[in-house]
Parts: structure tokens; C-alpha cells; sequence
């Protein structure tokens, strides 16, 4: 694993604020999303390659859009799931939107990483009175969808999206019609690599609006219930497939329902939630509420209060393992095919690995700054720890991140960000 110091390939300035947020590590050079941005506002400038020999940024989009950035917004989609969707891939997906009257256009590109080319994908325009564009997702390579959102509720519901599927090399799009794929809130990304397959979780509410929905009679579901669903949909918690490429005939035939196999499951007596993700697992957590199990007369469930079962998902295999049982104030963390379990209190940050050498590792927090509070953060390379750092007087220019060698063989060292693509680690 290599670690790459951010400051020296940043010429940053104060106002307005300049950062390069990397999207794709390869051996000889790096590409970023370039950033500004003051107190009040973030816009993307373009995309950036370095290559690490001649330590040279060079900007390697193309088009109006970099002539005249003020009529322009970027987006290079730089979420963990669509970084490891690129991982493998020889392209860089992006999106140019611009308004005209009383219409938004958005304009998709291709980068070719290897050919050092851009690709026109396809251009699509909406009534601004109608929609709101909310991003697009990577699904692997050739597909992503992007979504628009009703306009006069945004941010309330997502039952009236338009959620569109682009085939890159048929330079066309195909609405996504099927209800569960629209409405979750949970994740959705393509697996596997000799066998592609579509993983939706399954998630309608956060945990404690599924509870206090459940539990409290002067509660009401505040969304509206589609015609082909009952009130109680909004419990149901799951993990579901369908092979990749049956997915694409659906929705390029139209068919408004996908028949999904379940890998698992749990209605009103608990929730499943994805806790994280490697590039070759998936981790998810399956626990019953808490009044369930009091009323349980199964002494095994009764004996999970307080707890959460923690299982993997194999991404090639599909298997399902499960691996710990985990306390509630307990945090995780995700490596490899290794699960830390991390116990922290305000003395220390206690931290085990469920690998075969268990593994463990205490860290004492500094105390003797009664200005600054300590807390886990991440780590990396089964061996640095990352602990953020909180200046309460000044949260903002007084916070940093310190990265300790669990081995400790190397120095601690401060930086004030981190970021993480396969081998390589960004810090600044």
C-alpha cells in the first residue's frame, strides 16, 4: 500500500478553496475531481490526471463547459459504490448540466483512460418546472441510471422520480419503471464478476421511523402509498437479486415489475441494514427490536438483546456467513475479508480483528488537552489507526486526523483528510 501526501500535488489558496478528490488510482497516475469552493458553496471545476513521474496535473475533460465554467455544473460521481465500480474499468463517467429558458440539459461523457479520449454519450433536457436533477449512479461497466426528482416535493418522496437507465454503447435511455428499485433508500449496485448480478437492499425508513411508526399510535406514515402497495410496505427489510442481465431486458422491454430472489429478510420485527462493503464483501446487520425479543420465548433470541448479528455476503458466491454477534455500543470497521470490532469510551479505543491471529490493539486517548476530544475515525492497512481530532473551541480550522501505527514502528503523523482507493491512500 502506498500513502501519497495531497500538499504535494496541491497548489491550494484560501478563498477560494481548492481540493483534488481522487476517483481512480493506477500505477503511473491518478485522476481527480477538482474542487472549489468558499463557506457558502462547492462547484466542481473538472477532472485532473497527475502523473505521479513528472508530478504534472493536466486537465483531461473537454468541451464548452471548461471555456466557460460559470454556465456549467459538473458531476463526476465519487461515492465509495462508484469508485469501486470504476475500479476495474478503463472509463470515467461524468455529467455536464447547463439551463436553457425553461429547461435543464444534462450532457454525458466518457473519459478513455487508456486512449486519452472523451466520448459525447448522449444528451437529455427536462422542464425545470417539473423535475429536479438528483445525480446519477455507476451500475458497472456501459450502465448508469440518473434520477430526476418531482419538483414540488424534491427532497419528501421519491415515489414520483423518473429513474432512467443509459446504455453507454447503445447511446440510449430507458426509464426504470419497477416500484422497489425506485422507492428504496438503500443501496443498489451491480456484483460479481464472472456472473453479474443486481443487489438491491431494500430499506424504506430509517430504523427509528420504522420504530416509533411501529410503536406509537399518534404516528403517521407521512408519504403518500402507492396504488399497488399496502401501508405496511414500508417495513419490509431485505436484501434482494436479479441477475444483472435479466435486469437490463426488463427494463428496456418496460416491464413496470422485476421478480427479485430474496437472500434475506425480516418484516416488522427487526431491520437489515448494509454496514459496509469490500471489494469483494458485503456486510450487513439483521436484528430484531428490542420489544420483540423481551416478548421472544426463544431463550437464543432473548439472549441477542442488546445486539446485532453481523453476517457477509460473498460477492462472486453469493454465501452468506455469519460473523459476529455485536454489542451496541460497539462500532465496526471493514478490511479485506476481515472484520474489526471497535469498543471506545472516552479513555481509549480498543480494537480486534476477526482473523485467525486475533489480533488486538489498545489506543489511550490523549486527555491532557481539555480543548480537544479524540474519537475513532477509520483505519487502514490492518495496521494505522485513524483518530480524528475535535478542537472544541474551533471545530473547523482546529480539527485533524492523526494516523498511528498499530506496529508501532512508525511516527504518528497529522494530516486534515484521508481518502482511501484500493492500494492507495490520499492524505491532506
Amino acid at each position: 500500500m502506498r500513502i501519497i501526501d495531497m500538499k504535494g500535488i496541491i497548489k491550494g489558496q484560501d478563498v477560494p478553496k481548492i481540493a483534488y478528490r481522487p476517483v481512480k488510482s493506477l500505477e503511473d497516475r491518478i485522476y481527480f475531481e477538482k474542487v472549489q469552493g468558499t463557506l457558502e458553496e462547492q462547484w466542481t471545476e473538472g477532472i485532473y490526471r497527475y502523473d505521479i513521474a513528472e508530478q504534472k496535473l493536466t486537465r483531461v475533460d473537454t468541451g464548452e463547459h471548461s471555456n466557460n465554467p460559470s454556465m456549467y455544473d459538473i458531476e463526476v460521481p465519487g461515492s465509495y459504490e462508484d469508485v469501486l465500480a470504476i475500479k476495474d474499468m478503463d472509463y470515467i463517467y461524468y455529467c455536464v448540466s447547463s439551463e436553457a429558458e425553461k429547461e435543464q440539459i444534462l450532457n454525458f461523457f466518457r473519459l478513455n483512460l487508456e486512449a486519452d479520449t472523451q466520448d459525447d454519450i448522449l444528451n437529455f433536457s427536462f422542464s425545470k418546472d417539473e423535475y429536479v436533477y438528483k445525480g446519477l449512479e455507476i451500475l458497472t461497466e456501459g450502465y448508469f441510471i440518473f434520477t430526476l426528482s418531482d419538483a414540488k416535493t424534491p427532497f419528501e418522496s421519491n415515489q414520483y422520480d423518473k429513474v432512467y437507465l443509459v446504455d453507454v454503447d447503445e447511446r440510449r435511455i430507458y426509464e426504470i419503471h419497477d416500484l422497489l428499485f425506485k422507492l428504496t433508500a438503500g443501496k443498489r449496485e451491480v456484483i460479481g464478476k464472472e456472473v453479474k448480478y443486481l443487489l438491491v437492499e431494500e430499506v424504506y425508513l430509517s430504523e427509528e421511523e420504522e420504530l416509533e411508526l411501529l410503536l406509537s399510535d399518534d404516528v403517521e406514515l407521512a408519504i403518500d402509498i402507492p396504488e399497488e402497495m399496502t401501508e405496511d410496505f414500508v417495513f419490509k427489510n431485505s436484501l434482494r437479486i436479479l441477475p444483472f442481465q435479466n435486469f437490463l431486458n426488463l427494463v428496456k422491454s418496460g416491464s413496470r415489475y422485476y421478480e427479485y430472489k430474496v437472500l434475506d429478510s425480516i418484516f416488522m420485527d427487526g431491520v437489515i441494514r448494509i454496514v459496509g462493503e469490500t471489494p469483494n464483501m458485503l456486510y450487513y446487520k439483521k436484528n430484531k427490536h428490542e420489544h420483540v425479543l423481551k416478548s421472544s420465548r426463544d431463550f437464543n433470541e432473548r439472549r441477542l438483546k442488546g445486539k446485532e448479528e453481523i453476517f457477509s455476503i460473498d460477492k462472486e458466491t453469493l454465501n452468506i456467513s455469519k460473523i459476529m454477534e455485536l454489542g451496541d455500543k460497539s462500532l465496526l470497521a471493514f478490511e479485506d475479508e476481515t472484520v474489526y470490532e471497535i469498543e471506545e469510551d472516552d479513555e481509549k479505543v480498543k480494537i480486534a480483528s476477526s482473523r485467525g491471529d486475533s489480533f488486538s490493539f489498545e489506543y489511550e486517548k490523549d486527555v491532557s488537552d481539555i480543548e480537544a476530544k479524540e474519537y475513532f475515525y477509520d483505519l487502514f492497512n490492518h495496521r494505522y489507526l485513524v483518530i480524528g481530532v475535535i478542537k472544541s473551541k474551533d471545530k473547523f480550522s482546529g480539527s485533524f486526523l492523526k494516523i498511528v501505527d498499530m506496529y508501532e514502528i512508525e511516527e504518528d503523523r497529522k494530516c486534515e483528510d484521508l481518502f482511501i482507493i484500493d492500494d492507495t491512500v490520499f492524505i491532506g
